[in-house]
């Protein structure tokens, strides 16, 4: 059973931000038994992180979902986020013909994303759902925002401490690299959905990834309520000055008698 109230926070998210859809709780899984036993996630057998994390975010109570890493069809996906160890044809760049000019072009944007894997499997499963029914602490939460919004999220994450968001961005497995990234380091990311996001995910245009660890939540609440009299979400334009048009469209004041 979760230990913090996930859907105190998660409303007091999407307040501070007007975020659209829910946060996104994730949660890794050590053991498979894990994930059969939450009655309310659904498993999912083809999937990829990008396509759950848009069931999280758009359908609610149906939006709890879960896949073993059999269940994981994105060979970065289930490397970046441990489910698999990331094997040579990824690491070595041999995958990188789709993105990258060759395989060394591609082995150094590879050793530049947030990859579990490079030690090894360590989880059997994957869970996403709305963070607001997170059956259980999740590990990593992450948010699909506006840069505006973003700026909101760095400005609560650096209120109590001064913290710096340090970001790797590659176009590339963005989603879960971030997922690593925030898992490992322990700090908030910001990053750029990559082409999967956004064929898979159904990613918007103007739309940015921030994905921070769970662990941060009362530094990140603390934040919001501290730096919410001077950085509230929309930020309002400066309208204390003068209007000026054009001397002839202005009323005059023979027309204004």
């Amino acid at each position: 059973m979760p230990q913090t109230d996930w859907n105190r926070v998660s409303a007091a998210i999407k307040k501070a931000t007007n975020l659209a859809c829910s946060p996104i709780a994730v949660m890794l899984l050590r053991d498979i038994k894990q994930l059969t036993q939450m009655k309310s996630v659904r498993q999912l057998q083809a999937t990829a992180p990008c396509q759950m994390a848009a069931w999280a975010r758009y359908y609610g109570d149906e939006g709890q979902v879960g896949a073993s890493a059999q269940g994981i069809k994105c060979v970065w996906g289930a490397a970046c986020t441990g489910l698999m160890g990331s094997p040579d044809r990824l690491t070595e760049g041999k995958l990188a013909w789709r993105y990258a000019k060759d395989a060394d072009a591609g082995k150094r944007i590879q050793e530049s994303m947030g990859v579990l894997g490079v030690s090894g499997k360590q989880f059997d499963a994957l869970v996403m759902t709305p963070l607001e029914l997170a059956p259980m602490d999740p590990d990593v939460i992450v948010m699909y925002v506006t840069p505006a919004q973003a700026l909101r999220m760095v400005i609560a994450y650096a209120f109590l401490e001064g913290d710096e968001v340090k970001s790797v961005l590659t176009g590339q497995s963005s989603l879960c690299s971030a997922i690593a990234y925030a898992y490992e380091d322990k700090r908030m990311v910001i990053d750029l959905p990559c082409v999967g996001d956004r064929t898979y995910g159904m990613v918007q245009e103007q739309e940015m990834i921030v994905a921070f660890p769970a662990s941060r939540v009362d530094q990140i609440m603390t934040g919001i309520r501290g730096s919410e009299g001077f950085s509230s979400h929309p930020y309002k334009p400066f309208l204390r000055w003068p209007v000026i048009f054009f001397p002839d469209m202005e009323p005059r004041n023979t027309e204004l008698e």
